[in-house]
């Protein structure tokens, strides 16, 4: 029978039951939603303190944290300098710099008051990728720089966007831990040789022994990715990697990868994440991905929240609503990433 036909009292019982059934279907699906995200939490890394909020900069010169994971079982804490980030900023940007960074005469290197000699520039022109290594006569250490994304460069955009996963690069594999982006691993290794080459050539000049020879590592945007990458193989081959700053840096891999570079790089790490920036959020989550510690947020009222060690702190840019915000991507400590070659006209 239609409703049309139907008595009053037969078309409310269809009309309840029909309810029921969309009540039904509605609960079903946020089981399964449910089940779906417990899957991927289960996945990952147990975090330090599952997003607690460990310490703030407003106008001081650095914060202590709790180590991050990996570091804890030491008992030492989490320093963050502000001035050593603003000096791994000039670093980053001078890899911008089209001209006079062989030399040491950029912009860039001229505004960062750094002391660095005996720079030896990589670049692959097919996938837009550069870096630099040089060393800091007055740090006494090598400095290595990646060069970021360039929005005008399809190739990069499109190594930032890939969500496909590879194996470690060749020095790693032994270790077997967890994947990265094949995009990513295939600029790194672009490069790779050439970078490689030239710190051993520093490492010969500077320390004859070969037993003190520090490297710090900088890199924004896709370069902050390409340096998670190389302080991995720098540290499995026996560099003493003392720092690693990135700078809105993208997602490499996923927890495992994450995981094992906590407990190797966590303490040396400083992953900085600036408000609204929406490069830190890809690739997401979702597909299995999961940052590096150790996350440095800050936020939109200019303080700095250093992160749990987990690397997806929900204290940090995760619990900020909206990531679209070109602006807070080009600008990190207050300071323009990406201008050396305004400055140079």
């Amino acid at each position: 029978r239609t409703p049309r036909t139907m008595g009053v009292d037969a078309r409310r019982r269809v009309g309840v039951a029909c309810g029921a059934a969309r009540a039904m279907t509605i609960a079903l699906f946020g089981f399964v939603v449910a089940r779906a995200v417990a899957l991927v939490d289960a996945r990952a890394p147990p975090r330090a303190s599952d997003g607690l909020r460990l310490g703030t900069h407003v106008d001081g010169d650095f914060v202590v944290a709790g180590a991050p994971r990996g570091v804890a079982k030491g008992g030492g804490g989490f320093k963050f300098d502000v001035k050593l980030a603003e000096r791994a900023l000039w670093l980053a940007g001078a890899a911008y710099c089209r001209e006079g960074l062989g030399n040491w005469t950029c912009a860039y290197c001229v505004r960062g008051a750094l002391a660095v000699r005996d720079v030896g520039v990589f670049e692959h022109e097919k996938k837009n990728v550069k870096a630099y290594a040089g060393y800091d006569t007055a740090m006494k250490r090598a400095v290595v720089s990646f060069r970021g994304t360039e929005p005008s460069s399809l190739e990069n955009w499109m190594d930032n966007l890939d969500a496909m996963h590879a194996p470690l690069p060749e020095a790693k594999a032994k270790d077997g831990v967890g994947r990265v982006h094949s995009g990513f691993q295939d600029a790194y290794t672009s490069v790779r040789k050439g970078l490689i080459s030239h710190l051993i050539e520093l490492r010969t000049k500077y320390d004859h022994m070969w037993r003190h020879f520090e490297v710090e590592i900088t890199g924004h945007s896709l370069g902050g990715a390409l340096s998670t990458l190389l302080a991995v193989e720098l540290d499995a081959l026996g560099f003493r990697v003392v720092r690693v700053t990135t700078f809105g840096s993208p997602r490499v891999g996923d927890w495992v990868f994450a995981d094992y570079y906590a407990e190797k790089l966590g303490n040396q790490t400083y992953r900085m994440t600036h408000a609204h920036d929406a490069v830190p959020q890809l690739p997401p989550r979702v597909v299995g991905y999961h940052h590096v510690a150790t996350e440095v947020f800050q936020n939109a009222a200019g303080e700095y929240i250093v992160g749990d060690g987990s690397g997806e702190d929900r204290s940090g840019s995760d619990s900020e609503w909206t990531h679209a915000s070109l602006a807070d991507h080009l600008t990190y400590v207050g300071l323009p990433v990406c201008d050396c070659n305004i400055l140079e006209r």
